[in-house]
């Protein structure tokens, strides 16, 4: 699977997903989100980017962006890189610390960003981390309804989001990210794309086992349903790995078009159970 060009374009807003490497915390404790939100802090200003809303939870981050003449993805690689170097020095270990790529989804319809929007800002609440989404400390969403916390966020470019006059987009805001009867547009399937999400996890795993195996030029034969002895056995290993990462049988057999039989079958071998 060919990884997709991004769709850096100036002036534009995205939804930016980042997970930890097999769903792994990325934060330990209070004073990693600390650090990691001064490394945003810094990684806004030196790529003059506007916040619009974030969160951080335990083993993932939400952002909410718009961007200026420079492009996304050079912010998300100061961002991700110097993070990874703060937490692997404290840590004494070495290595990625994030599953792959960064997900980002372009904000084009107005319907789509406030679903968005409250989707971030009540990640903690689904979670059953708190009550309340104004409780939780790691999100701009306090900041922006009672202007405590680190204000991170672009307040102003936020809540012309949704009126030009500030008092009704503040009460427009709370509506959408705090009412229970306010009625999403938008659905969180069309928020975050579960199957390009699933798939390209797969393809950084791929990826990920086949430079260690130095076997990167047989990648399009195996995710290609080759039926070559050749490739047989990388193939396998990769189907024991991706079902021990969590993916199910169908999602693993779409990826490398092959039978739910085949794979079924190899997840039951040996090999895969030691």
């Amino acid at each position: 699977m060919p990884r997709s060009d991004r769709k850096d374009i100036p002036k534009t807003i995205h939804h930016v997903i980042q997970r930890g490497n097999n769903r792994n915390y990325i934060y330990e404790n209070t004073r990693d989100k600390q650090e990691f939100l001064s490394i945003l802090c810094d990684a806004l200003q030196k790529y003059e980017t506007d916040l619009l809303q974030y969160v951080l939870m335990d083993n993932h981050y939400h952002l909410l962006v718009q961007t200026g003449e420079q492009p996304l993805a050079q912010l998300l690689w100061y961002l991700n890189r110097q993070y990874t170097l703060y937490y692997n020095q404290r840590y004494n270990r070495i290595g990625t610390i994030y599953g792959g790529r960064y997900k980002s989804y372009l904000m084009t319809e107005r319907a789509k960003l406030y679903s968005t929007i409250r989707y971030i800002v009540r990640n903690p609440v689904k979670a059953g981390m708190v009550t309340h989404a104004i409780d939780y400390r790691w999100s701009g969403h306090r900041a922006v309804v009672s202007s405590k916390g680190p204000m991170l966020i672009n307040r102003d470019a936020l809540l012309s989001c949704f009126a030009s006059d500030r008092q009704v987009a503040l009460q427009r805001y709370q509506d959408c990210t705090e009412s229970e009867r306010w009625l999403a547009p938008v659905g969180s399937a069309v928020i975050i794309d579960r199957t390009k999400e699933t798939q390209e996890r797969l393809a950084c795993l791929l990826d990920s086992y086949l430079e260690v195996c130095d076997a990167l030029h047989y990648r399009k034969m195996i995710i290609c349903g080759s039926r070559s002895s050749v490739i047989r056995p990388f193939r396998n290993t990769f189907i024991c790995q991706a079902i021990r990462d969590g993916h199910t049988l169908n999602a693993i057999a779409q990826f490398l078009h092959v039978s739910y039989e085949t794979v079924r079958r190899i997840g039951q071998s040996e090999r895969c159970n030691e």
